[in-house]
Parts: C-alpha cells; sequence; structure tokens
C-alpha cells in the first residue's frame, strides 16, 4: 500500500492509542504494523514530515486491525469537540482501505 508519510503517521496514531487502551496484541500485529510504518522513512523525514510517498507492506488482517482501531477512536472521541474531524479523517482513510482491502470496513 503506499502512503504518504503523513498517513503513516496517521496510522501510526491509531495504533498508539490501541497500545494505550491495553488492547490485547497476543499475535504482535500491532507492534510489527507499527515498526514497518516507522522503518519506511529515516528519523530526519520524520522530524520534518516532509517525505516521499513509500510503499507499506500491508496484509488484509492489518487493514482490519485499523478499521477495528478506527472505530475505537470514534467510541472514545464521541464527547469531544473535534468529533467531526475523528470521524471525517476515520471515513478517509477507511475508503483508502476499502480501495486495496474490499469489503475490509465491514469487519
Amino acid at each position: 500500500m503506499m502512503l504518504p508519510i503523513e498517513g503513516a503517521a496517521a496510522l501510526r496514531q491509531i495504533l498508539g492509542i490501541l497500545t494505550d487502551h491495553e488492547i490485547e496484541d497476543a499475535d504482535g500485529r500491532l507492534d510489527a504494523l507499527d515498526q514497518r510504518l516507522s522503518l519506511a522513512w529515516n528519523g530526519e523525514e520524520w522530524a520534518s514530515m516532509a517525505a516521499t510517498e513509500r510503499g507499506i507492506p500491508m496484509s488484509r488482517p492489518d487493514a482490519e486491525l485499523l478499521v477495528r482501531g478506527l472505530r475505537f477512536t470514534e467510541m472514545m472521541s464521541t464527547h469531544l469537540p473535534f468529533f467531526d474531524q475523528v470521524c471525517a479523517v476515520s471515513d478517509w482513510i477507511v475508503d483508502e482501505l476499502n480501495e486495496v482491502f474490499p469489503g475490509v470496513s465491514d469487519v
């Protein structure tokens, strides 16, 4: 899956939220996906958030994990003033994942 660095940063935020809420990661998928996302760009690129789009190896289970994470984030954000922004970003990410993994939003 091709991602801009900003997209990878957003996905890493989702993974961080899941980790912060101690979502079970028995198979290590959270850590493995975070590592793949972080290693695609070097430290300077992460610091400046300026980098070319990169291909990130992702599987359908990775995409399903992200969709579940997005739904969890939405649920935890319902009382926040920026809830509409959370939903808009979530919808955009799910749409992008659905293009690569059709039907992944149905999990």
